[in-house]
This record gives C-alpha cells, sequence and structure tokens, in this order.
C-alpha cells in the first residue's frame, strides 16, 4: 500500500467515524481499508469481558463442582472455542465482507438460506438476553425499573449498531482499558485479601467427570456461538494484514476476555451460592472495596451494551444476506438501518418482557441448542477457506445470481446436515436427552463429534470436485476490484 493511501486511509477513517457507516454486506474496497490489530483485540476482549459471561461462569459451581476445577473446565473449553472463532477472523482482511455473506461458496445462494436464517436466530437470541440482563442489573443497582431501564439500554446499543463498525470499534477499544484496571483490581484483592474456603481451592479429591465435562462443553459452545460474526468486525482491514497476526489477536482478547468473566462469575457463585449472578458479583466486589461491586456491574454493563449493538449490526447484516439470495437486493445504508431497527427493537421488547430471573433460569439450554446449530457450520466454513478453495474467491461472483457458486452446493449441504445429525446422540438438554450422553451419565460430547464429523465429511466429499474452472475465472470476474486478495499459501 502506498503512503498516499496510508494517508488517505486514516483521515477516511477519522471523517467516517463521526457519521453513520454506509455500507452494509457489500464489497469493501481499499480506499476505505484500514485498522489496528490491537482493534481485534479490544474489540473481543470487551465483547466478551461483559456481564452475560458471567452465566457460563457459574455453571460449574451450580453443578457441584468446586472453584478450582471449574475454572480449569472453563480454560480448557475457552481455548478449544477460541481456535475455530479467532481463526474466520483472517477472512474479514482478505475478502472484505462480512462473516455470512461468505457462506455462498459452500451452501449455495438458496441453500445458505437456512444457515442465516440460524445465524440470525443467535443474533436475536443474545439481544434477548442482553437486554434482559442489562435491565434486571440496572434495578439491582437503583437506577431504574427492569423494564424501563431495558428499553433505554437496548434503544442505546441501537444507536452504536446503526452508526456501525467504526463506533463498536472505538466504544469497545475505550472499554477495554477500564475493564482491565477493574478486573485487575478484583483478582487481586480476591486472591490476596479475601480467599477461598479450603474445599473451593482443593485439587484432589474434589474433582468430577461429569460436571468437568459439562462446564468444558459450557464454555466450548458459548465461544463458538461468536463465530457467526468475527470478519464482520475484520472486514475493513487492509488485505495485507497477516492472517497469522490477525488470528492470533483475536485469539487473545476474545479467549482472556471470556475466560477473564467468567472467572469471575465462578467466584461470585463460589463466594454467594445462593445469590443470582449480579449480586454475587456484587457482594464478591464490595468484600474488595465497599462500592466496588456496583463499579464492576458498571463496567461490566458497558461492555454488554456495546457487545449488544454488536449482535444487532451482525444480525441486520444477516437478515440482509438472506433477503438478497430471495432477491437481488441493493445493500444501502437505508436498508441497514431498517433492519437494524427490525432486529433490535423486536427484541428489545421481548428481552423486557421476560421474567428478570430469566438468565439465571434457561442460559445454559438457549446457548447449547443455538451452539448445535452453528457448529456443522463453522467446520464446513473453515476447510473450505484454509483447505478446499485456500482462499480463492471471486467477490463479484458471490453476489451473482447467476454465478459459479450455484443457488445450491449438496456438499456444503450434505456435510452440514449428516454432522448435525451425528449430534443428536451426544446431546444433553433439559427437554432432551441423547442416548450416548445419557450412558456416559449426562456428559455433553455433541460439540466434540459434530465439528470434526463436519469438518472431514466436507473435506471427503470435496475431493470429487473440479475447481479448475472455478479458479481459472476468479481473475477475471474481479478485474474491477481496487484489489485482488492473494490466496493462502
Amino acid at each position: 500500500m502506498s503512503e498516499q493511501t496510508r494517508v488517505y486511509t486514516r483521515s477516511s477513517s477519522a471523517r467516517s467515524a463521526l457519521k453513520i457507516e454506509t455500507r452494509s454486506i457489500d464489497y469493501v474496497p481499499l480506499l476505505e481499508r484500514h485498522g489496528r490489530l490491537s482493534d481485534q483485540a479490544t474489540i473481543w476482549f470487551a465483547g466478551s469481558a461483559q456481564l452475560l459471561s458471567l452465566a457460563t461462569g457459574a455453571i460449574g459451581i451450580s453443578l457441584g463442582l468446586n472453584l478450582t476445577w471449574t475454572l480449569s473446565g472453563l480454560l480448557l473449553g475457552t481455548v478449544l472455542g477460541t481456535i475455530p472463532v479467532a481463526a474466520h477472523a483472517s477472512q474479514g482482511p482478505h475478502l472484505g465482507l462480512p462473516q455470512m455473506v461468505q457462506t455462498r461458496p459452500q451452501f449455495g445462494r438458496h441453500g445458505a438460506i437456512f444457515i442465516w436464517l440460524v445465524a440470525v436466530a443467535v443474533y436475536w437470541g443474545y439481544v434477548v438476553l442482553n437486554v434482559n440482563l442489562m435491565g434486571a442489573t440496572a434495578e439491582q443497582l437503583g437506577l431504574g425499573s427492569a423494564t424501563s431501564s431495558g428499553l433505554v439500554l437496548g434503544l442505546a446499543s441501537i444507536v452504536f449498531a446503526i452508526f456501525g463498525y467504526h463506533w463498536l470499534h472505538v466504544g469497545q477499544r475505550y472499554t477495554t482499558v477500564v475493564l482491565l484496571v477493574v478486573l485487575a483490581l478484583f483478582t487481586v484483592g480476591i486472591v490476596f485479601g479475601v480467599g477461598f474456603p479450603t474445599e473451593q481451592v482443593s485439587i484432589t479429591g474434589t474433582f468430577q467427570f461429569t460436571p468437568f465435562l459439562m462446564v468444558v462443553s459450557a464454555s466450548l459452545a458459548y465461544q463458538l456461538s461468536w463465530a457467526f460474526f468475527v470478519s464482520d468486525y475484520s472486514r475493513y482491514m487492509p488485505p495485507t494484514t497477516s492472517p497469522r497476526s490477525i488470528i492470533l489477536y483475536t485469539a487473545v482478547g476474545a479467549g482472556t476476555g471470556v475466560f477473564a468473566m467468567e472467572a469471575v462469575g465462578a467466584v461470585g457463585a463460589a463466594l454467594f451460592p445462593k445469590d443470582s449472578l449480579t449480586f454475587a458479583l456484587q457482594q464478591s466486589g464490595d468484600l474488595v472495596v465497599p462500592g466496588f461491586g456496583a463499579v464492576l456491574l458498571v463496567i461490566g454493563g458497558i461492555a454488554l451494551l456495546i457487545f449488544n449493538g454488536m449482535c444487532v449490526y451482525g444480525g441486520a447484516l444477516t437478515l440482509i444476506t438472506a433477503m438478497d439470495s430471495v432477491a437481488s437486493t441493493s445493500p444501502t445504508r437505508s436498508l441497514r438501518v431498517k433492519m437494524i431497527a427490525l432486529t433490535g427493537v423486536s427484541a428489545t421488547i421481548v428481552g423486557v418482557l421476560l421474567p428478570t430471573d430469566f438468565i439465571n433460569t434457561t442460559f445454559y439450554t438457549i446457548l447449547a441448542v443455538l451452539a448445535y446449530l452453528m457448529a456443522p457450520w463453522t467446520a464446513v466454513n473453515l476447510v473450505d477457506y484454509f483447505i478446499i478453495r485456500k482462499g480463492r474467491y471471486s467477490i463479484t461472483e458471490i453476489f451473482n445470481p447467476a454465478g459459479i457458486y450455484g443457488r445450491w452446493n449438496w456438499r456444503g449441504i450434505t456435510a452440514y446436515s449428516i454432522a448435525f445429525v451425528s449430534m443428536i446422540p451426544f446431546m444433553y438438554l433439559s427437554f432432551y436427552q441423547g442416548s450416548v450422553a445419557i450412558y456416559l451419565g449426562g456428559v455433553d460430547l455433541a460439540f466434540f463429534v459434530g465439528i470434526p464429523v463436519g469438518a472431514f465429511l466436507y473435506w471427503l466429499l470435496c475431493l470429487s470436485q473440479d475447481l479448475s474452472h472455478e479458479f481459472s475465472i476468479i481473475h477475471a470476474a474481479d478485474l474491477d476490484l481496487d484489489t485482488v486478495a492473494k490466496p493462502i499459501s
């Protein structure tokens, strides 16, 4: 990239941060590319170190696992879930497209509609949970009723989503700095000033296999459920961005952020097992310094508010992608704002109508169902990108209704379907228990089955696929683009 282009992109970035984002699901040209690798760490650190992550952290304690083994299970599940999530980040700079548009080559223009509807459900469900938790937290702090507070905070997050990519990045950049300070103070205060009962930190004689595996599965599912929108927030990065570097920065941000807040949730549940998630956090913070618990809730709530904006933003992009597959759609700024309003307002209304203890009673089940549906997709998408096509896609053809990627791709659909069916015997939910999960005493191994089955089967089915014609026309098809991304070596 020339120095003139760098200067242009820096000044363009500064100006664009002050206005509503113009782009939607369309390709981001070179002159609009900008950003720092650290931005990928901060948006995912603050995007994961928010109040909703407390629920996953508390699961192990509620199952009778002690704090040491709960934290160990959370760490293992987080690492396993972060690997595929972070890998998606490299697709954004390379293709200049949001995440779900990139599903067309694997499933076809019409074949991917089901995947997009699942993604919309994930986004919408997260907004409902986020608004519900924000309202309940505000009520706990005496800032207003859960209903009125949820409505105000939900609408505030919609504003972030409307202004778009730049506002979301800037918001989480500054939130990360404050989060790091308060989480460090909390950790030091709890470890050196409060301490834990011996039974909570003992290693020997306290391990329980089934609860431990449930914690690993829950934390893996929670992290994995964000794979749908990773490259939404990396697509403005320059195409020369190192794939390894952006994967590493995303992994560090997402992994440390989610584990940090999950650990806080586990600590709160261990110290105050009879209290709700947010009240336990407030009580734990007050043990460090009186009033510090409220500070933790406010900062975690701000991170949750902006994360909610990220969910509304991604949901709107995915909804537009699905619409465009039914009938070619002009991805205007106006359409993006309308879809943001539809997604955000509807989910906010549902979120404030739910009971304030909704997170404490149904979070795990909802999380598991959503993650079951998306696990085979991430396997197929990553295998196609890194192994089958090695990053060689035509941006123009992805948007061409009669293009080379077709309306239906039986390979991706078959791999997804069989992978999902293979997970069913291993699922363990409140309303359904698979035969294998019952035999194993409640251990849910569905993700450890579905992801490798989906990946291997898609690779196997693609062995018979001749991509030579497809690759031969990519350059000509994208000749009008201002840059041609290089294949992954």
